[in-house]
Formats: C-alpha cells, structure tokens, sequence
C-alpha cells in the first residue's frame, strides 16, 4: 500500500522484528515509522540493518515535538498531576504521539495506520481497498475487543471526555470497544479534533499539553475512541471497520515478555533454546502447527507488562481468557 503505518515503541522486545516483519508481509506500507525512547535507538538501528527492514524509519520520541511546538517529551508530561490520573504520563504521551504523528513527522502521508507495538498480525485482515494502483476510502480496521468486561470507571471516564470536550456521543458496537490496538487516522480529522481541544479550554496552548491537562481533569482518555467518535458524527463515511466476528473472535491476548508460555513452546518446537528474536517466518510455522492452517488466530498480542501476570479471571478480558498460553491454561 501507499501510505504509512506509525509504532509509538516504549521498549525493543523479543517479538518486536516479528512484529514489523508480519506488517510488511501483509501490508507492505510505504514506510513504518517507530517513535521510541533514545534508549532504544541503537538497538532498532541495528535490528533494522541486520534483518533489512528498509521501510522501518526510526525516531526519538523525547523530541517528537519539539519543531513543531517547541516542547519536549519532559515539558509535556510534567504536566499529568499523578495524583488526579489513572495511568503514568509515559502512557498517555504515547497516545499522544498517536494523534499526533503528523506533527512529529512531516513526510507523514495523509491517512496512516496506528499500529500497536506487541501486535502480531497473522490471519490478517484487510486494510485498504485499491483501485487504479492506488488506495481509495474506505480504509478499515478491525474491532479486536469484546466488549462484555472491562472496568467500568475507566470507561465511564472515557465517555465523559468524548461527551464534554469534543460534543459528540461515543460510537458504540453491539459487540465491541472501540480500543481495537491499530487505527486508520485522517491528518484533516485530527486537525479538526485538535482544534476543538483547544476551543474546549479556550486556550492557545499547545494541543497536546492540553491531553495531558485533560488526563488531570478526566483521569483519563482514549486515543482511539475519541477518534472514532469524532468520525462517528462527523465523518461517518471515514469510519469503517470489519466486525468483531471477522476477526476478533479469533485474536488473543497474553503475558509473555520472551520468557512466557507461547515463546517458550516456540523455542522446544525448534530445539533451539537459541532463538531469542524469532522471525515472522518461524511464528508463523510454530503457529500453523499449534493451529492447524485452518484455525489460525486473526493476531496475537503480546503482553508485556508485568501487572498481567497479577491479573485475576474477573479483570481479564475475553481475548485474555480464550487464549491457550495463558499460565493458568494446562498444556
């Protein structure tokens, strides 16, 4: 496809080669924009050079918007008032970058992909419709969270947020959250979104210090739900995506961080206690034969925090609870 797809990457991890490996696969973007910490650079620069991912442009997250606004990762997150958040400032300045990837990196085409760092595309679903060798709307991406669980506070927040700052009602699907770990963005949209932020609070600041003002007032918001009500009332032929049946009922979530269920059994099924930065190929086949070719997952997401390990059955969501590399899962 023409356009580009951006990964806000906070750590260089064991899946992360695989990860941009299964997007070319499938996707084959113009380019695939990192956006991650300075302490992560040389590390990417040199995944890039030894596996030849051409398309992969790497760039520091610390300074994203220092020539457009001046500011620093540092100014905008002292910002974010701990005490009145529900989550530390790293996280909401990645979805930050999110929205703003436009202003961080200006050769940026007009609609790119957001797509989230530990997500594995596998039996992948379709992106773009082309036509003439060239991409035309709708765009799509895919609904991958039920939305039967979840905590309901945070929720609620996020649904105050949309309803007072932006003046729009939440989008809503029978099935699914609008928090699908990927999303097409319209540079226009986000100008307009950006703009009514900004009349919200009457303010010139920069739009992005008045998200990170917003997670003290709200606790919280959502990237992609915000933005996929802006387009709900706004632009609603802009906001297509396949069904949570599609593919949501196939894709899973789960702890593991190189040392997990899923990576280990890769590892016995090669012999290879070796393989710590696996290929897209090798998941692929390990998958394929875990599956079967005729039930393979739409993804995997690989979780690598270490809060999921102390998550109970009644927090975890139903991708979480599906999936067969979960600990609790016998073998």
């Amino acid at each position: 496809m023409k356009e580009d797809i951006v990964i806000p990457l906070f750590k260089h991890r064991w899946s992360t080669r695989a990860v941009l490996e299964a997007l070319s696969h499938h996707y084959a973007p113009r380019r695939i924009y990192i956006l991650c910490p300075k302490s992560e650079l040389l590390k990417l620069e040199a995944l890039r050079t030894e596996h030849r991912l051409d398309s992969v442009s790497i760039h520091a997250e610390e300074t994203a918007f220092e020539a457009a606004f001046g500011l620093s990762k540092e100014a905008i997150c002292q910002l974010l008032q701990a005490e009145q958040s529900l989550y530390n400032p790293g996280w909401f300045y990645q979805q930050i970058l999110k929205l703003g990837a436009p202003e961080c990196l200006p050769d940026l085409s007009e609609n790119y992909l957001v797509w989230d760092s530990d997500l594995l595309a596998v039996d992948a679903w379709p992106v773009v419709v082309e036509r003439d060798n060239a991409a035309v709307w709708p765009y799509r991406f895919a609904l991958l969270q039920d939305n039967s669980r979840g905590n309901a506070k945070i929720i609620a927040s996020w649904e105050r947020w949309i309803r007072e700052i932006l003046e729009v009602e939440p989008v809503r699907d029978p099935n699914a959250s609008f928090v699908p770990h990927h999303m097409w963005f319209n540079t226009t949209a986000l100008a307009e979104i950006k703009s009514r932020i900004k009349r919200h609070y009457g303010s010139g600041e920069a739009w992005p210090c008045l998200m990170m003002r917003s997670a003290n007032d709200f606790g919280t918001f959502s990237e992609f739900w915000l933005y996929s009500s802006w387009l709900d009332h706004h632009h609603p032929e802009k906001l297509r995506y396949h069904p949570y049946e599609s593919y949501g009922r196939s894709t899973e979530r789960f702890f593991d961080d190189g040392t997990g269920k899923f990576s280990r059994s890769m590892r016995a099924f090669f012999n290879d206690s070796e393989i710590l930065e696996p290929s897209y190929e090798q998941i692929f086949k390990f998958i394929c034969a875990s599956y079967g070719n005729d039930s393979l997952p739409s993804s995997l997401s690989f979780e690598s925090s270490p809060r999921h390990l102390k998550k109970g059955k009644d927090n975890m969501h139903v991708e979480e609870l599906r999936s067969r590399w979960h600990s609790f899962v016998e073998a």
